[in-house]
């Protein structure tokens, strides 16, 4: 499967635990929006299997939202992954709410989510901007009156115990169609470090045990994933796996690709790209093809890493121990890149490439 991370507008938010680097940027132009729409269409003919593309970061703030949406849904040999996931911010801010929703219904996407962090000064928080939370919940119940399906994911932090009853509340007001729990996982970029400090424990997970089926979630899994993925359970793992070069040389599926509001096309995830393949409008779709049908997967973060610089498994373990042994992670891959980036310069992150090669 590959899926290429179309980076149409900026965004109104700057979580600390987002993955892709987001936050306020340049948009690109509805023109070059719609003629790179046309070159991945025509590249994805010459590649096997899956293609997709998501418009990201937060493309219902591009003034042209309308264009660019038409011209998504017309491709032929690729598809809009639409996830739907919104702050709501741009959303809010457009006179033309209605017009940017019905669009999207009409070309057939129809389910969107929003994030939430807690109550609404822990989610201002966390997102860092005031009025954030009352956005994504007026957004919520603006998409529902226009039709559409609404989805909420909790991303879980250390909050959750002392926001339980709002949570609740506002689970009850919205009356979603769905509810997803969601454990922050750890990648190797800068920002990330910024979320540490609100990362839930074991404990945490724990006391939200009695208002875990009010949020639609089967209490017993939870407990489950959570002790699966503290940084405990991680060491156990890494001790049971010492070849530290194997586990991230793990063939991969997958492979992730970025496309930039300037054209460039990477190969990597948004904010960890590995490598520039050129300004889509001019390249060879053909020769890319081949360069792409030829690169590793790369959907697990470890692609990332230079095995050269691993270090021993027993300087990792070494870091994790210095870890609060009860915070929950996403997966256990995050413990290992948390553990790596507690050593700092003892491993590094291939740089991002900006030639073109």
């Amino acid at each position: 499967m590959i899926n290429i991370d179309f980076l149409v507008a900026g965004c109104y938010t700057r979580c600390r635990h987002c993955y892709v680097n987001g936050g306020p940027g340049p948009g690109m132009s509805a023109a070059d929006a719609v003629t790179c729409l046309e070159r991945l269409d025509a590249l994805a003919e010459y590649l096997p299997g899956e293609v997709s593309f998501t418009l990201d970061h937060e493309p219902m703030s591009h003034l042209e939202i309308h264009r660019i949406l038409q011209a998504a849904s017309q491709t032929r040999h690729i598809q809009n992954y639409h996830h739907g996931m919104t702050t709501g911010v741009g959303l809010m801010h457009r006179k033309d709410r209605d017009a940017v929703v019905k669009t999207y219904l009409d070309c057939g996407y129809d389910v969107f989510g929003i994030t939430i962090h807690g109550n609404k000064a822990h989610h201002d928080e966390i997102v860092r901007r005031a009025g954030a939370y009352d956005a994504a919940i007026e957004t919520a119940g603006f998409l529902k009156e226009m039709g559409a399906r609404v989805e909420v994911s909790l991303m879980l932090n250390r909050f959750f115990p002392a926001d339980a009853q709002a949570i609740t509340h506002m689970l009850e007001r919205l009356q979603p169609h769905w509810v997803g729990l969601a454990m922050p996982i750890f990648t190797p970029h800068h920002n990330c470090m910024d979320f540490e400090p609100y990362r839930a424990t074991l404990t945490d997970v724990k006391a939200l045990w009695e208002v875990l089926p009010l949020w639609r979630q089967n209490r017993e899994e939870v407990l489950q994933r959570a002790e699966e993925h503290t940084v405990d359970t991680g060491i156990k793992r890494l001790a049971g796996n010492p070849d530290l070069k194997r586990l991230f040389a793990m063939p991969q599926e997958e492979l992730y690709l970025t496309l930039h509001p300037d054209c460039r096309l990477y190969v990597g995830n948004s904010g960890a790209e590995t490598r520039c393949l050129g300004d889509l409008r001019s390249l060879d779709l053909e020769a890319t093809a081949q360069i792409i049908r030829e690169l590793p997967g790369n959907r697990d973060y470890g692609a990332f890493y230079d095995p050269d610089t691993l270090p021993a498994t027993e300087t990792l373990l070494d870091a994790l121990e210095h870890l609060h042994g009860e915070l929950v992670y996403g997966d256990f891959e995050s413990i290992l890149y948390r553990g790596l980036a507690e050593l700092g310069t003892a491993t590094r992150i291939l740089k991002l490439e900006r030639k073109d090669q």
